[in-house]
């Protein structure tokens, strides 16, 4: 019977914070982060693929840019949770379906890790799941329109398949790899590189509390059969990545001009975030609205504030804050955590993990320089989104202290220290209905999707018939025209490296033997296709133009190990 108070307390917890991310999310609807001008309208067009086709490999869309790729674009999440909800729900109705999805099983997986795998007092399993879901990253990423990002508190299930010794070792694989698969197949890719320095934390941190926690077979194991599994998963995707991005590898790097210690106190700031910086500055009587603007001055990077803000619950900073006055005020009792001697290497590799975090967060350092032209980190930009891989840490590190604390109290006292402790933990989520303007850049109106989704689920195929200039992805939905101007990362934020033959007006015009379509197997294949990227779709492959033009497979040809690795995944 305790349990499921426990569990009741649990989902209370979680409902709250669910409610309070759906209601930051509709904070000004019908606007909505400017992202979903990018989300909406692809989800749009991935449900109108499989209303006509059935779930399967949207290869190329006219929709946008004359015709473009979607499966091999990274940043196109066509076997995404989000795109599969579409198919029955709108657009901004599958957002807030996944997202709570997201939020509500990394919520129970992370209680359960909490609770019967570290071992934890039920209270203090409870508090770690909030301060790891209750964050700023995870609710900036979703009023902004980041749905690469909605899986972040998945990384509890990463956590699992690693340490708990009661799942068996080959299903711990496969949980890994479906998950990475999830990932890449939701255009979270970022995410896996964020995951990738926590677990560098986290499991120096197992160590040093509990050395027996870890497994090393079993945690080789699960990285092998999961990598394994996951290289099975993915393979056709990463294949048409790959044949994709050799023609727009997107090289972009940031380069801050600000002090190593001006980033390390942007860094700070970052985790303080929006419930701990929102009272201290009303407290204060500056301007709410300048949260951007501190930021850039700390960080020297330029973007909005939902790129920086990774606030984490007061309590934690309280925590830390107390657990430091202990340690400096009686060190010995501290002397465990170097004890047994093996403890000193896992403090070694924390260090050095930390800093190369820390290196990449800034940009600079003796590291970074040489490790950001490689391939996938080449690629990747906006690194104080990385910041995002302190989150767990910190969060299981607070819980931990915590632990420690109570384990000596009467349960009544627990019971009631944990009641002031949860409500002061979510009470701080309320700072994000206090901030005057717009910090998120609302500036997408939804409304306009939910009725192309209505048109699309009444039987409309939107055949494409021209190509217009001046149209955003979402207009050109509706007018069932292709853009000039559409908004495809992939492409460069101004459109660098896109070259396109085509010109506005009918997609039938015919100029030098070719229609005013491009071929966009020639963005991808075009060594079976006989073609070229920004190539037109030639005269006489009419037959293939029709089909693509009411988005209807064509017979553009993909290579044998495409073909091989489609069936494979």
């Amino acid at each position: 019977m305790k349990n499921r108070w426990h569990i009741l307390i649990l989902v209370l917890s979680l409902a709250v914070i669910g409610w309070v991310v759906v209601a930051f999310m509709n904070l000004d609807y019908p606007m909505v982060g400017h992202d979903y001008g990018l989300t909406a309208p692809s989800v749009l067009d991935v449900s109108l693929y499989y209303r006509i086709n059935g779930i399967s490999i949207e290869w190329y869309t006219p929709s946008f840019g004359g015709g473009i790729p979607v499966y091999p674009d990274p940043n196109y999440g066509t076997f995404s949770l989000l795109a599969v909800l579409a198919v029955i729900f709108s657009p901004w109705q599958s957002a807030i379906i996944s997202t709570l999805i997201n939020l509500l099983l990394g919520g129970l997986c992370g209680y359960y890790l909490f609770r019967k795998v570290l071992d934890l007092h039920w209270t203090s399993s409870i508090l770690a799941t909030i301060f790891f879901t209750a964050t700023g990253f995870f609710l900036e990423r979703v009023a902004v329109g980041h749905m690469g990002y909605q899986a972040f508190p998945l990384i509890s299930i990463f956590l699992i398949a690693f340490l708990d010794p009661a799942l068996p070792k080959w299903m711990a694989g496969f949980i890994a790899a479906l998950l990475v698969a999830l990932l890449i197949h939701s255009a979270g890719y970022s995410m896996l590189i964020i995951f990738g320095f926590s677990f560098l934390l986290i499991f120096p941190i197992f160590f040093i509390y509990r050395p027996q926690l870890l497994s090393w077979k079993r945690i080789i194991y699960t990285l092998a059969v999961g990598g394994a599994v996951a290289l099975l998963l993915t393979s056709s995707k990463l294949a048409a990545i790959y044949s994709y991005m050799r023609y727009f590898p997107r090289q972009i790097a940031d380069h801050y001009a600000v002090s190593a210690g001006s980033g390390l106190m942007g860094i700070v700031l970052q985790l303080m975030g929006t419930m701990n910086l929102v009272p201290l500055l009303k407290l204060a009587g500056l301007q709410l609205g300048d949260l951007s603007g501190y930021m850039f001055q700390l960080t020297g990077a330029p973007y909005g504030y939902w790129e920086f803000d990774m606030a984490l619950s007061p309590i934690v900073f309280g925590i830390f804050i107390i657990g430091a006055y202990r340690l400096v005020r009686k060190p010995r009792n501290f002397l465990h955590l170097f004890k047994p001697e093996r403890k000193w290497l896992a403090w070694i590799f924390l260090g050095i993990s930390l800093w190369l975090l820390i290196e990449f967060i800034l940009a600079k350092g003796l590291i970074y320089p040489h490790i950001r032209n490689l391939p996938i980190l080449s690629s990747l930009h906006v690194n104080p989104r990385f910041t995002a891989s302190l989150i767990f840490p910190l969060a299981l590190t607070a819980a931990l202290i915590y632990n420690g604390w109570i384990s000596k109290l009467t349960d009544k006292l627990k019971a009631w220290l944990f009641a002031g402790m949860v409500t002061i933990a979510l009470l701080p989520l309320a700072t994000y209905f206090m901030i005057d303007g717009d910090l998120q850049d609302r500036s997408y109106n939804i409304t306009e999707a939910d009725r192309i989704y209505a048109t699309i689920h009444s039987g409309d195929n939107l055949t494409v018939t021209g190509i217009s200039a001046d149209l955003s992805n979402t207009q050109a939905l509706a007018q069932t025209e292709s853009n000039l101007d559409l908004y495809m990362p992939i492409f460069g934020y101004g459109l660098e490296s896109f070259h396109p033959e085509i010109v506005p007006g009918s997609v039938w015009m015919v100029t030098d033997g070719y229609y005013n379509m491009t071929n966009p197997s020639g963005y991808v294949f075009p060594e079976v296709n006989g073609t070229r990227p920004f190539e037109r779709v030639k005269v006489g492959d009419e037959a293939n133009l029709t089909l693509f033009l009411n988005h209807q497979k064509t017979n553009w040809k993909i290579p044998v190990y495409q073909e091989v690795l489609d069936w494979v995944s």
